[in-house]
């Protein structure tokens, strides 16, 4: 089976990059292609001595800090979602044993 796909240009910086990506997902690539442009402008604008290849080592510091930000914060929302599911199993196990108590008796 063959994955279609198809190739864009984005432009960054001022340079254009010519890049394949999945068919369908073009609009999505080119809208973080944005976002990656307004905050490496922003960037460029508080700090004025740096270049693009600094600007771009620190925008890539800057979005794994905050990628590692967001997986922790999932973990722990998925663990707190683990914990609430588990108490809801003891829960109705618990209320089920009664009932059947209640039938029996």
């Amino acid at each position: 089976m063959t994955v279609a796909t198809e190739s864009i240009e984005l432009t960054i910086l001022g340079r254009v990059y010519k890049i394949s990506c999945l068919s369908g997902q073009s609009d999505a690539l080119k809208a973080a292609a944005d976002g990656l442009n307004q905050h490496l402008n922003e960037m460029r604008q508080r700090s004025r001595g740096s270049n693009n290849e600094q600007l771009a080592v620190m925008a890539a510091l800057h979005f794994c800090y905050e990628l590692g930000l967001e997986k922790a914060s999932n973990r722990k929302y998925s663990e707190t979602m683990d914990e609430r599911i588990k108490m809801l199993q003891q829960t109705i196990e618990t209320a089920l044993l009664e009932q059947g108590r209640q039938l029996r008796g």
